[in-house]
């Protein structure tokens, strides 16, 4: 029963998975559709504006003919029949132009209402498509993380304690997100916004000035999305999906490095291995965690990183030589010391082993195992 309730659950998560790269596809059509619509708008505007001066300036001519016209009627023995017949001809182009110039107006006005409304249901199946990617995104995940069958083979007790774990460990990683984009990309659009009003103001003030403005904005922009990409890695870096745990740390610690200045080497033991989605990903979080406590608390210029691959474990060890701490009363203080808990509690959910070993002013060191089920065991 098991066996085959594993099966399903492989099914479903790869039907899942197809679904969302379909949900992506849509999203990344819309969103180029809405690009190349916004494009199309600007330019019917500005047609729109041009073709009204046209409209406005043929009108003028329309109403000028026709004043001629009349006063060829009244006193059309002052005039040859040529200069009449021409008066004539003037006036009826001039009608005939303004007409089409109206009814060239009342297309393009239609055109822009079409695709204000198109843009707008772009808009709406964009929120839609995201709003999906998150649900199926939560799907994917609690299915790699084999929470269903968890829930399935656990008592009422173990079930309620394991659902809110996941509540827990989402709801924190919600905030983290967020915390990273408001102090981060948030801020950094904020200058931006009031840099192009400066440069704004340059282009009437002082021209030459703006071309060093753009230059610093184009740098700005560029470390913004720099930050962005770094945000997204952290959320699912995409080595992890495609080459492993090794790389996916890797790159994690290259950029952690160039952030804070503290050395990292990753030392790696025994014979490597792709493991099951969930295990990765938890290896990954995990890691991650410690080299957070690691920058925050530790005070140190060097760390080690070690993963260790048994028959049975995947081993994580972070070493660092900094000032230390109280392993005891740090565990004991969870409002204080919330990464190493949910460092713990993230290792228990896997049936893993987590400790702690610290002297002060010598350093700690942070072990973290747990089973090693490869791809394609079950």
């Amino acid at each position: 029963m098991t066996d085959q309730l594993g099966e399903i659950l492989k099914k479903t998560l790869k039907a899942i998975e197809s679904g969302k790269e379909e949900i992506f596809l849509i999203a990344e059509t819309s969103r180029t559709e809405t690009h190349r619509l916004i494009n199309e708008l600007s330019q019917l505007k500005s047609d729109i504006t041009e073709i009204i001066l046209q409209v406005d300036y043929q009108e003028k001519v329309e109403r000028r003919m026709r004043q001629k016209l009349m006063e060829v009627n009244r006193a059309y023995q002052v005039y040859t029949h040529e200069e009449m017949m021409k008066t004539y001809a003037e006036a009826q182009d001039a009608q005939i132009k303004l007409q089409l110039l109206q009814q060239k107006e009342v297309q393009l006005r239609k055109r822009r209402d079409d695709l204000e409304r198109s843009l707008s249901q772009m808009e709406v199946t964009i929120e839609r498509a995201q709003n999906l990617m998150t649900q199926v995104s939560m799907a994917i995940s609690l299915l790699q993380g084999g929470v269903v069958e968890a829930l399935q083979t656990h008592n009422h007790e173990q079930r309620l304690e394991m659902g809110l774990r996941v509540i827990k460990a989402q709801e924190e990683e919600r905030r983290r997100v967020a915390r990273e984009i408001h102090d981060g990309p948030a801020q950094t659009l904020a200058n931006i916004v009031l840099r192009l009003e400066i440069a704004e103001k340059l282009l009437e003030l002082d021209p030459s000035g703006v071309k060093a403005e753009l230059k610093d904005l184009k740098n700005l922009v560029r470390a913004n999305l720099q930050d962005i990409r770094r945000i997204i890695f952290d959320l699912r870096p995409l080595a992890l999906d495609n080459s492993g745990i090794v790389p996916a740390i890797s790159k994690y610690l290259d950029n952690f490095q160039e952030t804070y200045g503290i050395t990292c080497k990753l030392r790696i033991e025994g014979r490597e291995k792709r493991l099951l989605p969930a295990m990765e990903t938890a290896l990954f979080r995990l890691v991650q965690e410690g080299m957070t406590n690691v920058a925050k608390h530790a005070h140190t210029d060097k760390v080690d990183i070690y993963l260790i691959y048994k028959d049975d474990w995947t081993i994580a060890r972070i070493r660092d030589y900094g000032r230390g701490f109280e392993v005891k009363s740090a565990m004991n203080d969870p409002g204080e010391h919330f990464g190493l808990v949910g460092m713990r509690e993230r290792v228990e959910m896997f049936s893993g082993h987590f400790s702690i070993q610290s002297i002060i002013g010598k350093g700690t060191s942070i072990e973290l195992s747990i089973p090693s089920s490869q791809e394609g065991e079950r």
